[in-house]
């Protein structure tokens, strides 16, 4: 089975897409540290990162997983467009805006999974 992990700080949040991704399974982190940890434990097949969080923000979370495993497929979801750019040059492979459909973010993932 496909293992994603979700980096999100908001509960509510992983609750609904845990919801939205429930073919997958799901690991949830609740900061940047998390995420990273997690990564190198589970070594998921795609990582869904917000942007925003605490301890270490998605950026930061994205060139460590990025530096451990350069071939790491991370999607940034965030709902601030302004640091899209950061996220990008750190190594995802796209940005998605919150909020976003179930049906587009399924296409999102089965197109970036390899």
């Amino acid at each position: 089975m496909v293992k994603i992990l979700l980096a999100d700080d908001n509960d509510d949040l992983r609750k609904l897409f845990s919801i939205m991704l429930s073919e997958f399974t799901v690991i949830q982190a609740v900061n940047g540290q998390e995420a990273v940890t997690f990564y190198k434990k589970h070594k998921p097949d795609l990582v869904l990162m917000d942007i925003l969080m605490p301890i270490k923000d998605g950026i930061e979370a994205t060139k460590e997983i990025i530096e451990f495993d350069p071939k790491a497929t991370i999607i940034a979801i965030t709902a601030y467009s302004s640091k899209a750019r950061n996220i990008l040059q750190a190594g995802v492979k796209q940005v998605l805006k919150k909020p976003i459909r179930r049906r587009e973010l399924i296409k999102i993932i089965l197109k970036n999974l390899h």
